[in-house]
């Protein structure tokens, strides 16, 4: 075998170096892909994991202030609380704001009275709007709204998540006077 047909065999069976370079270029931009995605994959799961803790600090706060109402009416409780958590969440900060609920009037539509006496009439809606304005009172004084704000510090920045609920104190009494 020649030198001339060894060299016409061998520039066969290899490949040109324009091939070799779209063959990189495809594998780069394959692995750039791969890596993006897990990069992103990383990213997400790091945040699920801070929203999973951010949402047990706030659910056992709510219950740890659940249980230290107990037994007290409205008035005998903080209206403001604030503080940290112990290790190992020192980078969250939390917030507990009692705040009394205020129900617009409730506004007592007029008897329709087709009778022609006026004065019942006047009688009626007069006892229907002492009634509204007793229960819009009632309803104020034994109604709270509970918030629970979580903080957590996100470089220079912080980031806060609220929780609220209703309490109702059902032993606060109906009183029959304004």
């Amino acid at each position: 075998m020649d030198r001339v047909e060894r060299r016409a065999r061998l520039g066969e069976a290899g490949f040109t170096l324009l091939e070799t370079m779209i063959a990189m270029a495809i594998m780069m931009v394959a692995f750039a892909s791969i890596l993006m995605v897990e990069s992103s994959s990383i990213n997400t799961s790091g945040k699920a994991k801070q929203m999973n803790v951010i949402t047990m600090l706030a659910k056992n706060l709510m219950v740890e202030t659940e249980y230290s109402f107990e037994g007290k009416t409205f008035d005998e409780y903080k209206k403001e609380e604030s503080g940290t958590f112990p290790e190992p969440y020192q980078d969250f900060s939390w917030k507990r704001e009692v705040k009394e609920v205020k129900f617009p009037e409730l506004g007592a539509g007029g008897s329709g009275s087709s009778s022609g006496d006026k004065g019942e009439a006047l009688a009626q809606d007069e006892a229907s709007r002492q009634l509204t304005q007793l229960l819009t009172k009632y309803l104020s004084q034994s109604v709270r709204e509970v918030t629970v704000t979580i903080k957590v510090k996100r470089g220079t920045g912080e980031q806060s998540y609220a929780v609220s609920t209703y309490w109702v104190d059902l032993n606060h009494e109906f009183a029959l006077s304004q």
